[in-house]
């Protein structure tokens, strides 16, 4: 016989407990001539099974049901099935946490963030000590900010050789500006790069040039074809992130942005950037857009991934005009503009094979050049020349 006492130190079960499962019938116990309440071995064993039973999931009265009757199969398979939504959301907390410490990676957990909620996704990775074009990095190339600087010392040895940094070509560029109702007399150039259209810009224009991104390797190499032409009095070359743009002594003539705007988000850029232009300034950013409303599900999956604020350029046209803009030209720049990104960028990477062997950057850019050969008629690039009213 087991005292009160006894049992409940042989459970690890309260006082109180015992004597509530007593009232509800679980245990019979029985009150000695001395007073003490005594059970037997029956009440041990019995609620040693309950708390078999409890640990399964089950409830106190289906313990009981299962104790005194038959097992219901039927309740049985429903907290089975509940235990094992709750072990996936404790599996997916787990994940996430031993994510965000380094332990694995956080590519998926970006990805979902940035496809619905990028603003808050940028806003949170600045609050972790990124700028607003490294937290921009982090959300469409490296994709996991633990790894971000191993990822990007890889990524830029592929880059840092090539000239174009996204689709473009110099009759894109010059077309474009010849759509400006004016021969500029101050440019700001946004996301320069190592300068493909900066120079362009220099050479078919008198204007004053302000080329900024926040690659330092690439202004270096801006910086040497400033001198070696000659252009020093009229382009300057800075580090300045494109989100916290100064605001000038005196409002640009013309901003120039191809291939960056989507680094912020296209409409942050519309807006933010109209307050630096002058009244009848212009506007020209590049953008990768989709050229139909169904495209293949393998294309349409990558993209969505990789960009997924990417739309059709009737939305791009509809979002600059509510920004305050009036729409001067656009054109699609044709498959001359992808094939001179991709077609260096191809052969770079067949040629660094070795050295990129066994990294996530390989894997990203061979589905990228995948994407590409995929992507004749389905995505392109489109040329957006606007002006402030």
């Amino acid at each position: 016989m087991y005292k009160i006492s006894e049992l409940s130190k042989l459970l690890g079960l309260s006082r109180s407990a015992l004597l509530y499962y007593e009232k509800v019938g679980l245990v019979r116990g029985r009150r000695l001539e001395n007073g003490y309440r005594v059970y037997g071995d029956t009440d041990l064993h019995r609620l040693q099974l309950l708390q078999m039973l409890q640990s399964g999931g089950l409830t106190l009265q289906e313990c009981k049901s299962c104790l005194d009757g038959k097992m219901d199969r039927d309740v049985l398979k429903s907290r089975l099935s509940a235990l094992d939504s709750e072990i996936r959301a404790k599996q997916q907390s787990r994940d996430l946490l031993s994510a965000l410490l380094g332990h694995r990676s956080l590519k998926s957990w970006h990805e979902r963030l940035e496809s619905i909620a990028p603003d808050l996704h940028r806003a949170w990775l600045m609050t972790q000590g990124f700028s607003s074009e490294e937290a921009a990095r982090v959300a469409w190339l490296s994709k996991d900010m633990n790894a971000h600087d191993d990822y990007m010392a890889v990524f830029m040895k592929v880059f840092s050789g090539l000239d174009w940094w996204g689709p473009g070509t110099q009759a894109a560029t010059l077309k474009a500006l010849a759509m400006a109702p004016f021969a500029p007399k101050t440019i700001l150039e946004i996301g320069c790069g190592p300068g493909m259209a900066t120079m362009l810009l220099a050479e078919a224009t008198d204007a004053r040039i302000l080329a900024t991104d926040t690659d330092e390797g690439a202004l270096d190499r801006l910086r040497d074809r400033v001198v070696a032409k000659g252009l020093g009095d009229r382009v300057a070359v800075r580090n300045v992130d494109m989100a916290q743009l100064p605001v000038p002594e005196q409002p640009w003539d013309v901003i120039w942005a191809e291939g960056s705007a989507y680094i912020i988000g296209v409409e942050r850029a519309l807006a933010d950037w109209r307050t630096l232009l002058r009244p009848g300034g212009v506007l020209v950013f590049s953008d990768m857009t989709w050229r139909t409303d169904t495209p293949p599900e393998a294309l349409r999956a990558f993209w969505a991934s990789e960009y997924p604020a990417m739309t059709r350029v009737s939305v791009r046209l509809d979002q600059a005009k509510r920004a305050g803009y009036r729409v001067l030209g656009h054109f699609e720049m044709g498959r001359e503009a992808m094939d001179a990104y991709y077609q260096p960028l191809e052969a770079h990477v067949a040629e660094m094979q070795a050295q990129l062997k066994g990294t996530r950057v390989l894997d990203d850019l061979r589905a990228e050049l995948a994407a590409y050969h995929a992507c004749d008629g389905i995505v392109s690039f489109e040329m957006v020349v606007l002006q402030k009213p």
